[in-house]
């Protein structure tokens, strides 16, 4: 009897252990949506990346962070993102709920290991490589004989898993690096081809004009979230409800459109800047002047910024909800005490002041003359940024007097290992680049042009009367 008890025992007892550790653990986490509001927020994880989340002019954004920033305020919770440095970390994250959901990383339709919500974007996948390595007569050859380079996710995983031995690619996953730092090796022939998304595409191919396509292999594949397998039925609701609402008042598209039709840091051509001085820069000259004059810039360089900005459109509106001429963040306007910065006079008079409280800030060391493109950098990425570029340049000896010297820095802030040993994190250091190098361009044509006649001097100097 003693025996037959102790064996009821031990049966029970192992019963009990292989349940607690081995049963779906929605039994744990089956009242999901009540912890997320009891604790006032939602954590997502994602990824570093051009289309995910990162800084600018101070403010946190991103395709992928928008959208996660619309379902917080859509739930009234303060929103908290964790950034993780491979998929593998980002789902345990979520597999132990110290994260909500996952964002960013594509999706695996055959992974039984998550959920997914509804698929709020579709891209294509595309294999790229600089131009210069497509102008071969031995294509072919040059494509064979060349791994493809891919950060790690599930959509990329199913993509090789289904081009399957007969593929001609070979390819190499990097499960640490992000996209910024594997785009560098591309750029520097470290690598020769590289597996992107069309997303990823639309954007980085404007500041890399000598990248270019060479195929698709994956096309209208899902972006969605990543959700535990045993997630709450009533937060995977909220969800669903969520994006049918974003869907149904078009949300969605406007935020993409944002996103990936806006084409702000192009050089617009030398035609085109001409065209624009002519028929615009008159209702605002005025405005450039004064300002300029009351704190100590030349207007052609506050205009050129002004351009750059907004191509000198009042209305002008950007993804990162700034607005105006000199594109004013509402942080920025309330410090200026700006009520509207749509008003021509307040949006210039506004960034140029910005400006010069920058300016203030720059490091003595930096030489007088190059300062001014200090500041502007600091205008586009943040002060913080240019200073965590200076500090890592000073980490391999570099003695920081021109933009010359910090500019290779400023890229640097998209690579982990340099963003990583930084206080203000991830970048679009390319970005800023660009952005300086735009201005410098414009400038250097108004500086041309205002030195060949007084072509483009006003008859009038009073205030437009169209303002």
């Amino acid at each position: 009897m003693i025996k037959f008890l102790t064996r009821i025992i031990f049966i029970t007892t192992f019963v009990a252990f292989i349940l607690f550790y081995i049963q779906p653990l929605s039994v744990f986490y089956k009242d999901d949506l009540k912890r997320i509001q009891n604790k006032k927020a939602i954590t997502f994880v994602t990824r570093i990346g051009p289309t995910t989340v990162y800084e600018i002019k101070n403010r946190k954004t991103g395709y992928h962070y928008t959208i996660m920033k619309r379902f917080a305020e859509e739930m009234d919770l303060d929103l908290k993102i964790i950034i993780a440095d491979n998929m593998k970390s980002a789902v345990k994250m979520i597999e132990e709920r110290d994260a909500d959901i996952m964002s960013g990383w594509g999706i695996d339709k055959d992974d039984k290991k998550l959920k997914y919500s509804y698929p709020y974007n579709r891209i294509d996948y595309t294999v790229v490589s600089k131009s210069s390595n497509l102008r071969r007569s031995n294509l072919s050859q040059f494509l064979k004989s060349n791994k493809v380079y891919t950060i790690q996710s599930d959509a990329v995983s199913s993509i090789i898993k289904k081009s399957g031995e007969n593929s001609e690619y070979s390819f190499m996953v990097s499960p640490d690096k992000n996209i910024d730092e594997l785009l560098k090796m591309l750029n520097e022939n470290e690598i020769k081809l590289l597996l992107i998304n069309s997303d990823e595409f639309k954007i980085l191919s404007k500041y890399y004009s000598n990248l270019k396509a060479v195929e698709k292999l994956a096309i209208n594949e899902p972006e969605a979230w990543a959700l535990p397998s045993d997630i709450d039925k009533d937060l995977e609701e909220k969800i669903s409800i969520f994006f049918k609402k974003m869907i149904q008042s078009n949300e969605l598209s406007n935020i993409y459109s944002m996103f990936f039709k806006q084409q702000k840091y192009f050089f617009v051509g030398t035609k085109t800047f001409l065209n624009d001085l002519l028929n615009i820069f008159p209702r605002y000259e005025f405005f450039f002047k004064e300002a300029s004059k009351s704190y100590g810039f030349d207007w052609r360089l506050i205009a050129s910024i002004g351009y750059q900005e907004s191509r000198w459109r009042q209305d002008a509106v950007s993804y990162t909800g700034v607005k105006g001429i000199m594109m004013l963040t509402l942080d920025t306007a309330k410090d200026l005490q700006i009520d509207d910065r749509v008003d021509p006079r307040n949006s210039i008079f506004g960034g140029t002041k910005y400006l010069r409280s920058i300016l203030g800030r720059i490091n003595t060391n930096i030489e007088e003359s190059e300062k001014k493109w200090f500041a502007i950098a600091a205008y586009n990425i943040g002060l913080g940024h240019l200073n965590d570029a200076i500090i890592l340049a000073s980490k391999d000896g570099i003695k920081v007097t021109k933009w010359i010297d910090v500019e290779p820095y400023i890229l640097k802030l998209s690579q982990s290992r340099y963003y990583k040993q930084t206080k203000y994190g991830y970048a679009r250091g390319w970005e800023t680049v660009k952005y300086v190098q735009n201005i410098r361009q414009y400038y250097d044509i108004l500086v041309f042009l205002d030195s060949q006649d007084d072509k483009f001097e006003p008859k009038n100097k009073d205030i437009p009367s169209s303002l």
